[in-house]
Formats: C-alpha cells, structure tokens, sequence
C-alpha cells in the first residue's frame, strides 16, 4: 500500500478504490462523511456548523464570547448577536450592507479591523457574507441565552435583582439533598437472576424516567463489547484478545465478573492517564507560555502538574482534597519539598498573557470558577453578570485573592521517587552550570560596558536623568535615540537617582546638598527659592568646593542648568581620575585607585565606590537589555539554553510550578468596566455573594487561597459536586445529564435525571469524594452496560436518548485512537510520567498521547486535526468535527504506515509463516479487533490482498534527491557509469547528513536542509541537490545563491544535466544561477552542485531553487526546492502491511459501541 503513502494523487485514488471495496463501508472514509442530517439539522443550519460557528470560535469568543465581552458585543448565540453591541446590532439577516460585523472585518466605514491579530482570509470573508444572506442560521436553542432560561422567565440583562429573585429557584443553586432511590420493576433481561435484590440506584432513576416517558430499557450489551468499553473507558487502551476471551468465557454471575473486571481497571496505574486528560483539558495545560517576544517560552516542569494530576487519580485522592491542593497547596503541604505543591500548576500552567497581569488574574478565576464550579464568574469583570446572580464586586473579590500572590524567582524541587545515577546528575549538573555561567557572564560583561559608557558620557546620562524623571518629556526609547547613550547604563541609573531623589532629603550633603534641594523642588519653586539658595550654597563652607564653585561659574538658571553644571565637575573628576589610572598598576582595581586632592576623591566616591552611582546592579542592566530587540534576543538566547537542559536533560530534578503568597495581600478596587485606571469602591477579599451560605465573610489567612479552596469543595457548596458528577457522566455516556458542562447558571437547560444527579453528588460526597466510587458506580450500572442497538419504537419517542434506553454510540478521542494503533501494533511505551513528547518529530515516539507536547504558539498539527482542547482557556469538553484531514491522516501519514508495518511484522513472527494466509489474517483480527474473523471476513481480506499490488521500493512522486559526488562528473540519468551520486543517508530532523554523527568523521560538515548546505572537504565531495524530470518536456530554471561566511573563501556551483553545464564561483555574496530552456527525459537527472575552494572551512550557504515547466508534459508544472523539501519517503508498504492499515481504519477500531 506504497500509495497510500504517497502524494500522487493517482495513486491514492487507486489505494482508496482498492480499500474501499474491502471493506464495504465500514472504513473510515465513511465514518468521515456522514452527512450534516444525521444530526438533524437543514442543509442552511449545516453550514453554518461546519463554516461559520467554527470562524467565530476561533477568531471572535475570545473577545466576545462568555468570559468577555469588549465593547459590550457577544457574539456566541444569534440573541446576543442581533442585540448587538455599543454600536448596534452586529448582523442583519439578509442584508450584508447594514451588518457591523461585515463593516469590522473590513476595517471600513470607521470601524477598527478585526480581528485585532490579523484579518479574516478571503473565503472566510465569503462565508459571512453567504450566512448573513442565508438569514443567519442557527439551529434553535443552540448556546442561546434566550432560548435556554430553566426557569421560564428572562430577566433584564444585567438586572442583579431580578436574576436574583429567579436564581432563588434555579435548580443548580439550591442544596444538595439526597432524594430516595425509586422503586421501579426491573427490566426483563435482570429479573431472572436478581428477582431478591434491589435494583442498581442509578438503574432505579433511570427507569423511573423511561416508565414515566412510555420507554423501557434496552438490552445487556454482549460481553465482547461490555469488556472493550470497560478497557476504552478505565484506562484508554484496548484490550487484548486473550483479555477479551477471558471475559466472554468467564462462567460466572455477568455482575461478579463485570464487577472484578472494574476493579483491576480502577487498580491499573493507566487508569490515572486515562482520567488525567480529561482534567488537563479543564487546566488548560500546556508546556509552554503563549508568546513574548524573545522571552523563553517553554515550561520546563510543566509535565511535573500532570504527573500529580496521574497519581492523584490513581491513589483515588478525594476530590475534594484534590481540588484544595490546587488552589492552595503551600497551605497544606508539611514539607517543602512536598510532591503536592505539583498540584499548584493547575493555577501557573496556564497563558501568561505577555506578562499582563489583568489577564493572568482573569485567567485564574475563569479556571476556578468555571473549570471547578461551572460558574462563570469572568463574565462580571467589567459590569454586573448580564444573566447570573454575579454582580461585579465578586469577580474583584475573587481578583484580590489572585492579586494577592506572586510567581517566585525560583522554584522549589520536589521529592521523586525517580532516581538517577550520579554519573547523570554530574552530567546535568556540569550542562546547567555553563550555561548558567554563559548567562552570568554575558549579564557581567554588559554591566562592565554600562559602567565604562558612564565614565565616557556622564553628562549626557545625567541629562537623560533630567529628560526623563525631572522633565518628564520622553520616554527611554526617545532619551536613548536622541542622546546616543545605552539602555543598559541609563535605565538603571535614572532609577537609582529617581529613588534617591525621592527618598533623601539631605539637603546638607557635601557633595549632593544642592543637587537635592533644587532637584526634589518643582519646577514653580525652583525659579521662586534658587536666588536664595544660591547665596546660601556660595556661603557654605561644608560644600564641596569643586561643586561651589562649578555652580557659582556656571550660574544655573534651570533645573537641566544645574544638572549640566554637576555634570562638569563631575566628568573633571573622572578625567582626573583616568589619568591617574593609567599611571597605577595594571593589576589594581581602578576602584581602589584615589585622587590625591580629598575633593576630587569625595565626587569619585559618589560615583565609583561601592554602592555608588556607577555601582550598577547587574540584574537592572540585564532588564534594561530587553528594552532592545537585540538584547532581548542576547539576552533571550541565553536563558533559553538554560531551560532547554532544564527541560531536555533527563537528570534535570523536578519542581514544582508553585504560586506563594505576597508579603502584603491586597484588597482590590473594583474596575469601572475592567480599565485599570478607571477605579472604583474597594472590595475585601471573599467568596461568591451568591453562596454566601458556603463562605459568608471576608478572607483573612493571607491571600485566601486557603479559605477559597475550602469554600468550594464545602460539603455545603450546592455545584461543585454537581459539576463533577455530571462531567464524569458525560465521559461515560457522550452527553452529560446537563448538556452545559461548564455552564450550571440560569442559560443552563436542566438536568434530564434531576433526582439522579443529585443522589450522585449526595452520595459521592458522603464516600469521602471518591473519585474510584463514582467510576465504580456508574459501570456497574445496567444503564452504562446496554446495547448502543437503535430500536425504533424507542427512537419514535426520544431521538436524542435523554431518558437513556439505550448506550450512546461514541467515537474514540485522539488519544484513545493513537494510543490503541500504538497498542495493537505492540509497540506502546506504557511507562507512567515523565517529561513531554513531540508527537510529530521523528522518530515517532510511541509513548501515551497523554504526553504530547503541546506548545501554545505552535500546537502539533496531528493535535489540531483532532479537535485537541484549546489550551488557552479551561474547557470542560471537546468540539467534535468531522474534516477530510482526519481521513487523511490514517490513511497517509507515516507514522500509521510505520505502525501498520510493525504490526504485520509482528504477526509474521507471531505464525511463523511466510504467506499470507488464514492464519495471518486472523492473528491481525485478533490484534486489531481482539476477536476472531468470520469466514466472511476472511474471503474479503483475501480479495484484498491479492488486489494489493506488493511495494516495488520506488518513492512514487519524489523528483528531488539529496546527495554527494564530484564535481566534474557529467550523469544524465541515474545509474548511469558517469553517475556517482552517493544519497546521504541519515535525516536529522532536519536535514541530510552523512550520519548521525555530526560532522561524520569521513565526510565532516556534508550537511543539506530545505535551503542551507554545506560542502565536503574537496571537489570529490560535492554537495549535490538532484531533480530527476517525471516526464518529457523542457524546463527553465531560477534561483539563488548566497555565500556570506566570511571566512571562507568561496565555493564553486555548478547546474548540470549530461554534457550540459554552467559554472559560477561566488564569495561572500549572492549569485542567481539561472537556466532559460533545458529539455529532458523522463528520468533525465538535473544536478545543482556546491564544491569547496581551496579552503573547505566556511562553506555553509544558501541555495533556492525554482524549476518550471515550459514545454511537453512538464509544461505549466512547478517544483520549488525550500517548499518540496521533505523528510525521506517512508518504506512502502507490503500486502500484509496494507491489510494491518485497513483494519486499522475501520469503524470498528476506531468507535465505542
């Protein structure tokens, strides 16, 4: 199945018939192309599904969904949509001219261009015109405010009294209390064997609802898919034939065995994994920060939040300790080194916002607010909560706790059980000191020239000090432009003087006494008192005379007159001082270095002596170097080396993203529609208004983190319970018994089984919030063990399984899909914990997908192809789509085809048998779908595989090849004598090299990427990258070279085909190799060709090359160099391979029945 691996779209059509035809609809392809009515909807309520809503999620919620609403607009339902904002309703259906919305992402008629990141494309342009002149589709009660009040009345919105009076009786509010279990007849298929027992709670509710709606229970699912479901649902990976059979063969009681098979599941340490995805969804976990310029980016200890988050769900921690841990760990923790203040990531792994701390704050309350409570308190940060009994004051009650703790300078190590040799720890240790000494030394050296750009320039730095803290005209970047002077020497110095200014009033200095009194007087009281104060500085015998008589010759009439005049005495003293300097020993400090006169040696004390002026602290110059795009990447560069051994080394010791309380907490002004300079009453800080019965006084332990945590995980907190239960039903049943599983206010539907949710949560909370309880409850439940069989008399009465008479079908997630290809193909890395991976660098790891690395800037493509969780925001569930990319990746991406190839590999040697038989075919039905096949089934995969032409090793569609030989040869096809073009042999990830070993002992620096090269050590080791023409025609040729190294003293290139061939040598420039017409054939060979000179050091260069078709087959046909550049062409697949792939592609694998 070589095809389906290639970018030949006629050899993928041909895989895709050949496929197809085996498997007779159950392939993924068809599983990727249901229709839009499947879920009910019209073709116009289709489109926007599949175009519009997701537009709007990507570019517009941020701004304007339910956290926040700038400029009063929301844009997540069509009520709030045709409300509009401060300017108007933002769409009018059916007339594109009058909607603001078209108006701003045009940036026409005054309105300012959105999005703020970049615009919209063309075609998304396009497909708001076509909904808007569709009328603005949306299917009914989809995310609508307005449709969705559970009390039947709506409010003003905004009115705080009005929601509070309907927030009275709103189901999620009111206390929990447990209701009794109905007493119902139990369904036909359990009467037999449990006549004398009572029926399961969770069953008793259920039926009591499907008697009550006319319905009745489905079926026991057989065990096959009871035990599948079991595996997917406790631990995320499939089970294995052999477990398969152990199940279905088990002759006991369905209940014991069923009830044994959960609790070796909920015992195994993947059970942790499975569950701790689902919670760093709602932690919008990530292993990097969102981006800033030149600031280190990644999280190194990111991954030690996760690992808590595994062992927490595996030793069934109570929820509700679990839930405190990670708001207010520091509180609890005995030790420092205590694992669990891991737990507090789940506050600092979130964006950083490019350091703006509004954001950060209103992050955090949005993930414990609405990520533990279903709450959504951020929507009360810049007015009164338009639909929820939230009024402003609480989001900023919730803000001072936040605003009340800091990110410490360094974090704390946490105790591990992993240990390491002391070989590694050295290792780790000597990486981290040099580049830690590389950054200390760098900070060092810049401060040495700040300190030296003083001692030349002072009176234009002390002149920057008036422009800037007297003045106040400009600003640094302006000071430092104009006065030619450096950003690491200024900004320091101005703020030592500023402080020194403010905090000193010794106006009888001997050397500053005039300095303070003119400088601290305002520019009114300076003009009224300097004629007397120059009368009493002339007179006072205790001034420095130096400085007496600079002032008395330079007669200051202005503050920036005084200064100057200083900053004559001052650069006298330092000349003075450099003369006597370069007369001392060169071994001797120059700070020790005095003046003989006691005057002049008093001014240079000021300057130079310890804790003087030019005493700079070497971290205000490090700071001061970010002002600068180069500095901010000097500086940047440098750190980042040092996160990367922190991140990479495995040695590298944990710690723990902790938050602490500052030495002072804050209690916050309340932000007039969220601007911070627009302040209005202060606020203590406390617990939520609306649960007052929970926490009901202001916080008074620090920053009440601690009173926070316990406030919602209070036994009296009416939703924090509820919100669990109903997430965690929704994991088992695809739907939650509340559909908003992150919304339990007003706009929220009520619960479908309101008595069995809160049993649920009654319940859970008096098993000690046992997590392991609520899992082991609800699968031993017949309601979790039926049929997903669709009956249609059941159907006729409730389409969409609200009273659940049936199981919900559901599609495996991401990380069930990868980890079980992993898992059947046998080559799964099962270890528990550890640092992240990148899924899409090769070679591919086959470790959990639970450990992917995902960076916020750049998500990993397979991750977003998969509806992966934004990790910007906390989010209780997963969009599901369905796009032709998913399809795509199973049948052509090269991970599968290497998974598909190890798992008929592994079958070879599993029945020892060269052919294809019976036996193969079953052993890969065993692996893939742990059963046996049918004879059916058997016949289908034997018509297969003799339709499966064998791979004949041929890269099918690659024209370019990356190689190496001499210079002089003259090949015109490959394989001819002339050809000695040797490939070069290892990828690096990034490039082609002689091997893994760089430079390759024999071949040195031969390197070749996407545009750089590097040649070898003499003509006969020539960097070649080659074409090879797919057909016949004739070609023209553009490109260009760069040589810049300076060192080196130039290379030779060469375009070759045959006997055709140009030269150009080029040196520290850039050339343009161009051909206007060269014909080939079909297997005909152009090389582009790179040799050294005589000199082979300094080679490296770059070359971009385009090749145009201009005649015969290869006319209006494009190939470019840097854009075809690609890793090499996986191995084709064999017929047993392709067989393994198809399987492996079906609904079957891929759904949980």
């Amino acid at each position: 199945m070589a095809a389906a691996l290639m970018s030949s779209q006629r050899v993928i059509s041909v895989w895709m018939h050949r496929t197809v035809r085996y498997v007779a609809g159950s392939l993924v392809m068809a599983l990727f192309c249901v229709g839009a009515n499947a879920d009910g909807l019209n073709p116009r309520e289709s489109f926007f599904e599949e175009k519009v809503r997701p537009l709007l999620i990507e570019h517009c919620y941020e701004c304007h969904g339910d956290a926040l609403q700038e400029s009063d607009l929301r844009l997540d339902s069509l009520g709030t949509i045709l409300q509009g904002g401060i300017s108007g309703p933002a769409a009018v259906a059916k007339n594109v001219n009058e909607s603001l919305i078209i108006d701003a992402v045009l940036g026409r008629r005054g309105m300012e261009m959105m999005p703020p990141d970049g615009p919209l494309e063309e075609d998304q342009i396009v497909t708001l015109r076509r909904w808007i002149n569709m009328g603005l589709p949306w299917p009914a009660n989809a995310d609508d405010p307005e449709d969705s009040n559970s009390e039947g009345m709506t409010p003003a919105l905004g009115d705080q009294q009005a929601i509070g009076q309907v927030a009275k009786s709103h189901w999620a509010f009111q206390p929990l209390q447990k209701p009794k279990v109905p007493t119902t007849s139990k369904p036909a298929d359990q009467k037999a064997k449990h006549q004398n027992q009572p029926a399961h709670p969770i069953d008793a509710f259920v039926a009591s609802s499907l008697e009550r709606n006319g319905l009745t229970p489905g079926r026991i699912a057989s065990r096959e898919v009871i035990v599948r479901r079991l595996h997917f649902d406790l631990i995320g990976l499939p089970p294995t034939f052999s477990q398969v059979q152990a199940f279905v063969n088990d002759e006991r009681d369905m209940d014991v065995v069923v009830a044994e098979w959960i609790e070796t599941l909920l015992s195994d340490q993947h059970h942790g994994e499975r569950w701790a995805r689902y919670w760093l969804d709602l932690a919008r976990y990530g292993d990097t920060r969102d981006w800033q310029a030149q600031a280190e980016l990644r999280y190194p200890y990111a991954y030690t939040y996760r690992d808590y988050v595994i062992e927490s769900l595996n030793k069934d921690k109570p929820y509700d300790q679990f839930v405190r841990e990670q708001i207010a760990a520091d509180f609890y923790a005995e030790d420092a080194d205590s694992p669990s203040l891991a737990a507090l990531g789940f506050l600092t792994v979130g964006p950083r916002f490019r350091n703006n701390r509004l954001e950060q704050i209103a992050d955090k309350i949005d993930v414990v607010g609405r990520g533990l409570m279903g709450i959504t308190v951020s929507c009360a940060r810049c007015h009164d909560h338009k639909y929820d009994p939230i009024p402003t004051e609480d989001y900023y009650s919730l803000y001072g706790v936040f605003a009340s703790c800091d990110l410490p300078e360094t974090l704390p190590r946490i105790e591990t059980e992993v240990s390491f040799s002391d070989e590694m720890k050295a290792d780790f240790q000597a990486q981290l000191t040099a580049k830690q000494n590389e950054l200390s030394e760098y900070k060092a050296d810049l401060r040495m020239q700040a300190i030296a750009d003083l001692k030349k320039q002072l009176p234009k730095y002390l002149d920057g000090f008036y422009l800037l803290s007297i003045a106040r005209g400009k600003d640094i970047r302006g000071v430092i432009g104009q006065l030619k002077i450096k950003e690491t020497a200024m900004t320091p110095l101005n703020t030592r003087l500023a402080a020194d200014l403010k905090n000193r009033s010794d106006i009888s200095h001997s050397v500053l006494g005039p300095w303070n009194q003119a400088l601290s007087a305002n520019k009114k009281q300076f003009e009224t008192q300097l004629p007397r104060w120059m009368k009493s500085w002339a007179a006072n015998e205790d001034l420095n005379p130096l400085i007496r008589d600079g002032l008395i010759a330079s007669n200051p009439k202005t503050q920036r007159e005084l200064i100057a005049a200083y900053a004559g005495v001052m650069d006298d003293v330092l000349q003075a001082w450099k003369a006597t300097s370069k007369s001392a020993d060169a071994k001797n400090d120059h700070r020790a270095i005095k003046l003989a006169d006691p005057d002049q040696e008093a001014i240079r004390q000021l300057l130079m002596a310890e804790g003087g002026w030019f005493d700079l602290d070497v971290e205000a110059v490090a700071r001061a170097s970010r002002l600068l795009g180069k500095g901010r990447k000097e500086l940047g560069d440098r750190e980042k080396a040092i996160a990367a051994v922190e991140s990479t080394h495995p040695a590298a010791p944990p710690r723990a993203m902790v938050l602490v309380d500052a030495k002072k907490p804050v209690n916050p002004f309340v932000l007039l529609r969220g601007e911070a300079n627009r302040r209005g009453d202060r606020v203590p800080r406390q617990f939520l208004s609306l649960l007052s019965n929970v926490s009901d006084g202001p916080f008074t332990d620090g920053s009440g983190r601690r009173e926070l945590a316990e406030a919602i995980t209070s036994a009296e907190n009416p939703l924090t319970a509820r919100v669990l239960v109903n997430r965690v039903w929704a994991r088992y049943s695809g739907r939650g018994l509340v559909d908003s599983l992150d919304d339990f206010g007003l706009r929220s539907s009520p619960p479908s089984h309101p008595e069995l949710l809160d049993w649920l949560a009654s319940e859970f909370i008096e098993q000690g919030w046992s997590m392991k309880w609520l899992h082991r409850t609800i699968t031993t439940s017949h309601t979790y063990q039926q049929s997903s069989d669709l009956r249609e008399d059941a159907f006729a009465i409730d389409p969409e399984n609200r009273w659940l008479w049936r199981q919900n079908r559901r599609r495996l997630d991401f990380e069930a899909m990868r980890d079980s290809i992993v898992s059947v193909a046998g080559t799964i890395d099962l270890t528990v914990g550890g640092r992240s991976v990148k899924l899409s660098e090769t070679p591919y790891t086959t470790r959990r997908s639970l450990y992917a690395y995902v960076d916020r800037l750049e998500l990993d493509p397979i991750l977003r192809t998969f509806d992966f969780a934004s990790p910007t925001a906390s989010a209780a569930s997963r969009a599901e789509t369905t796009i032709p990319q998913q399809a795509l990746f199973f049948m052509n991406h090269p991970f599968v085809a290497e998974q598909s190839r190890e798992l008929a590999d592994r079958i070879a040697d599993e029945v020892d048998d060269n052919k294809i038989d019976a036996a193969t075919i079953t052993a890969l039905y065993r692996r893939v779908f742990s059963r046996d096949p049918s004879a059916d089934e058997i016949t289908m995969a034997k018509r297969f595989l003799v339709a499966a032409a064998e791979a004949d090793g041929q890269a099918l569609g690659r024209v370019w090849r990356y190689g190496w030989g001499n210079i002089a040869s003259k090949p015109k096809r490959a394989g001819d004598p002339a050809d000695d073009f040797m490939p070069l042999p290892y990828w690096s990830g990034k490039a082609y090299q002689a091997s893994e070993a760089f430079p390759d002992p024999k071949l040195k620096f031969l390197r070749l990427s996407a545009t750089a090269a590097h040649c070898g050590v003499n003509p006969a080791h020539s960097i070649i990258r080659r074409w090879v023409a797919p057909a016949d025609g004739a070609v023209r040729i553009a490109s260009k070279l760069t040589h810049a190294r300076p060192n080196g003293d130039g290379i030779t290139v060469s375009i070759r085909s045959g006997d055709f061939r140009t030269t150009d040598e080029v040196a520290r420039g850039t050339i343009n190799p161009s051909v206007a017409r060269l014909s080939v054939k079909a297997g005909d060979v152009i090389d582009f060709v790179a040799s050294p000179g005589a000199n082979s050091n300094s080679d490296s260069h770059t070359w971009t090359i385009t090749i145009a078709g201009i005649d015969g087959e290869l006319n209006g046909d494009r190939w470019q160099s840097q854009k075809d550049f690609a890793p090499p062409a996986p191995q084709p697949l064999g017929r047993a391979d392709q067989l393994a792939q198809a399987l492996m592609l079906t609904n079957e694998f891929l759904y949980l029945d």
